[in-house]
């Protein structure tokens, strides 16, 4: 279940402002600011979009304070750990405003995808942050969505498979938002793998489709898919992300649409 919280709980960053004129001397005593915590996050991301899908560019997180260069924009990742979790903002257009910030979590087969929506009440931000029971949030994938742009960046030291080995019985699931608007497209979907390297994706409300090992085995080699209506291609990359807080499993898909590549889109399994 999700959990929303006020940003008054969250991390801010506040600019103080102090104007001297006219020899007229104004004195006020701001409140304490708040620090927010060194970013202990992975180092570097590997950013993708979907109008480009698998074309991807180095994001390097610099220094304490989250400075990174995305899509030509300096912005700044933040994090905070708190009672809550994880707060985060990406900079404009994923601003942080103190009064309007909203974010909760949702567990999906025992990994947490913590998420925030910000002060235009638009824009969001996902942030796989792997098991609950970890000490700290992972930041294995972070999905920035603004009415005019998405990005969705995997961590760097990601280490990508070629094999199903490690996805035998497991159970990832996704949800991806719109393009555009950035709404929920409404359709949880569910990869549950069997014990052979095949799985059945579920879609809330629809049938299930069965994907065989050897679609699998297309997949890791490179090879697409058709997409279920035939109008476009699928391609997957197969992850572990390891370190201090155990192993996890991601996958990326990228969906295109030659037709209209405004219908492309990335989902990550988690």
């Amino acid at each position: 279940m999700a959990i929303s919280y006020p940003a008054s709980a969250a991390s801010a960053l506040i600019v103080l402002l102090t104007a001297c004129g006219g020899g007229l001397s104004v004195d006020f005593n701001p409140p304490p600011p708040i620090v927010l915590e060194p970013w202990t996050g992975p180092s570097s991301y590997m950013a993708y979009k979907p109008e480009t899908l698998d074309a991807a560019s180095l994001v390097v997180v610099a220094g304490a304070d989250g400075a990174v260069i995305l899509d030509g924009k300096k912005r700044n990742f933040q994090a905070k750990q708190t009672g809550l979790r994880f707060n985060f903002t990406a900079g404009s257009p994923w601003n942080h405003d103190g009064l309007s910030f909203i974010g909760g979590s949702e567990q999906l087969n025992d990994s947490q995808i913590d998420y925030l929506i910000y002060s235009d009440k638009k824009s969001r931000a996902d942030i796989g942050n792997g098991s609950s029971k970890n000490a700290n949030p992972a930041m294995d994938f972070i999905s920035l969505c603004a009415p005019d742009q998405q990005h969705l960046l995997i961590n760097a030291a990601a280490i990508q498979l070629n094999d199903m080995n490690s996805f035998l019985n497991k159970t990832l699931s996704s949800k991806r938002h719109d393009k555009g608007t950035c709404l929920d497209d409404g359709r949880r979907k569910t990869l549950m793998f069997d014990a052979v390297g095949g799985a059945k994706e579920i879609i809330t409300g629809e049938p299930a489709i069965a994907i065989s090992a050897d679609d699998f085995k297309r997949l890791l080699a490179g090879m697409s898919l058709a997409t279920q209506d035939n109008q476009g291609s699928r391609t997957m990359r197969f992850y572990k992300f390891k370190d201090a807080n155990g192993e996890r499993l991601g996958i990326q898909e990228f969906v295109r649409y030659p037709a209209d590549n405004n219908k492309n889109y990335i989902r990550i399994w988690y």
